[in-house]
């Protein structure tokens, strides 16, 4: 595509096969200096013979200090040899047998249509939002989901920007019955060396308490999970109780509480929450695991390489002693969603 001048026509110093150099304008019309030709930028324009036997359309950029347009890509001309479609794709300069006028014009090429498609470069859809006060949509994203297992992730190439977001593994449920164990602690979840989000602490065994959640680090956003449901009881008592629910993550609940001698059910996996408590006819029930943190970060400056590591869940408590005992359920892991804008 090709910039525009209004009512730009002019005889050139010479005429050949050379490029056009302003020497003065036609009447009724502007020079390229009154119609304000920029250097450097490339126009269409058309040259003709007064008797319109000798004529050719071309593209050139404009040179301010010389007032010339450069004869650059011969598009169109009398003789049939331009390298638009319907010539014969030499691009062969006529060579004007006298002095031709010279006009910048535009083509269909060169003008925006709601009808077919256009095609812009990177720079003039830039320069579009510049000019409209718009700011930049990135015209093309990818999204990757890492939701296991450690590695280097590589940045594809052309990308402008990443936003990353963590979710540490859920800590395990506490398992039924007396002297039950307690669950696992999830596991950490790391993007680089900066973005981290903690994994959630597992649920105690029967009569255990609260448990911390895990916490985000690095990010623009940075969040706690949520707590597990606390145990119930230590035993010794016939009333049937269900186990602690797991805690919810910044992506989902944590595993239900086990009901009736059940195991604590398993976090929903990946990104989601604590493992559930497990269940006990006398009373002695797990508590849920806490849910892993959350970290959100846009990076405007990507790097080419990142380490990473996707936080495991945190194993369910073991059953103890007493009547119905039950294990606890599993945390849920953890994630990472990387979404890049080119």
């Amino acid at each position: 595509m090709a910039a525009f001048l209004d009512n730009c026509r002019f005889i050139p110093t010479a005429g050949g096969t050379g490029d056009f150099t302003y020497a003065s304008q036609v009447g009724g019309c502007q020079s390229p200096a009154a119609a304000g030709a920029l250097n450097a930028v490339r126009y269409k324009l058309r040259a003709e013979s007064s008797d319109l036997v000798q004529w050719e359309l071309f593209e050139g950029a404009y040179n301010a200090s010389t007032g010339t347009f450069a004869r650059a890509t011969v598009l169109y001309n009398s003789a049939g040899t331009g390298t638009a479609s319907g010539q014969s794709g030499a691009g062969a300069k006529i060579n004007f047998t006298t002095l031709p006028q010279v006009a910048v014009v535009g083509l269909a090429e060169d003008l925006i249509s709601i009808e077919v498609a256009n095609a812009f470069t990177a720079a003039q859809q830039a320069q579009a939002r510049t000019n409209i006060a718009s700011a930049a949509t990135p015209a093309v994203w990818t999204r990757t989901v890492l939701s296991n297992g450690s590695g280097t992730y590589t940045t594809k190439g052309g990308c402008k920007a990443i936003l990353v977001r963590l979710v540490g593994g859920g800590g395990g449920g506490g398992g039924g019955g007396t002297s039950s164990g307690g669950g696992g602690a999830g596991g950490t979840t790391t993007f680089g060396s900066s973005f981290m989000a903690g994994g959630g602490a597992g649920g105690g065994g029967a009569g255990g308490g609260a448990v911390s959640p895990g916490n985000g680090s690095g990010g623009d956003l940075n969040l706690t999970g949520g707590y597990g449901m606390v145990s119930f009881g230590a035993g010794g008592s016939s009333t049937v109780v269900q186990g602690g629910i797991g805690g919810a993550s910044f992506f989902g609940g944590g595993g239900y509480g086990g009901w009736v001698s059940a195991a604590g059910g398993s976090g929903l996996s990946p990104g989601s929450g604590g493992g559930g408590g497990g269940s006990g006819t006398n009373g002695a029930v797990g508590a849920g695991g806490s849910a892993g943190g959350y970290c959100e970060k846009l990076i405007s400056a990507p790097s080419a390489t990142y380490p990473y590591s996707v936080g495991l869940g945190g194993a369910g408590g073991a059953a103890g002693g007493g009547s119905g005992p039950s294990t606890g359920g599993q945390g849920g892991s953890g994630i990472i969603i990387i979404d890049e804008y080119y």
